[in-house]
């Protein structure tokens, strides 16, 4: 358990508390609230915040895996993050996206990604042939998640990939209290909820917007 009893005692204790799922009618608290609160951080957690946007925004662009200059700007944008607290979030978070990519890749026909962002490219590459990518302990639900993309059901497969990073999330907030990497792992849950009310049901699309930039307030507007 982490523990910083200072600015973010007040700023957490002003949150309303998260629900235990995602898939609710309403938000717990409105993106102008949330905005107003997150007004409460320290300068240099601010700038790591800005600094975690700009990594989020540059892995939402990774769609192929030919797209060079995004993976080199990822690889760079990675570099400057310091908490590992928020390291370990985009990483996690690239390897997931990295996963559907190959997915995505081999459902097409095509061959195993050459470029990547993420820890398991090479590793994907050399068990592209295999369902899980030889993932299956780290990530049990690859396989679910293949047969969605053969079927084209994007509705329940966004619907697992928030329901997956919605309990990882979970899981690690139990660690820190009153602390930057709580507002962090709070503002990603909310931001799930935001994302599970806005999906279009009847179409099914996946909406992959960047992930907590509107909830920032000025913060988004640093690397815009």
């Amino acid at each position: 358990m982490k523990l910083r009893c200072n600015t973010y005692y007040m700023l957490i204790s002003s949150l309303p508390p998260l629900p235990t799922r995602f898939e609710v009618d309403r938000l717990p608290i409105t993106l102008e609230r949330l905005q107003n609160r997150l007004r409460m951080l320290e300068p240099g957690d601010a700038d790591e915040m800005d600094r975690m946007l700009q990594v989020l925004r540059w892995s939402r662009q990774f769609e192929e895996a030919n797209d060079t200059a995004v993976v080199k700007r990822h690889a760079a944008l990675m570099q400057t993050i310091r908490n590992p607290c928020v390291r370990e979030v985009l990483t996690i978070g690239a390897d997931v996206r990295m996963i559907s990519v190959a997915l995505r890749s081999r459902h097409r026909g095509l061959g195993p990604p050459t470029i990547g962002i993420g820890r398991r490219v090479q590793h994907i590459r050399n068990h592209f042939n295999q369902p899980d990518f030889g993932l299956g302990h780290l990530f049990p639900r690859i396989e679910e998640y293949g047969r969605l993309i053969e079927q084209g059901d994007m509705l329940n497969l966004n619907r697992l990939l928030l329901d997956a990073s919605w309990i990882f999330f979970s899981r690690y907030a139990n660690d820190y209290y009153f602390s930057f990497e709580a507002v962090v792992l709070y503002v990603l849950r909310w931001n799930i909820i935001r994302q599970w009310r806005e999906l279009d049901a009847e179409r099914g699309r996946p909406i992959f917007e960047t992930l907590v930039r509107e909830a920032l307030g000025d913060y988004a507007n640093f690397y815009a």
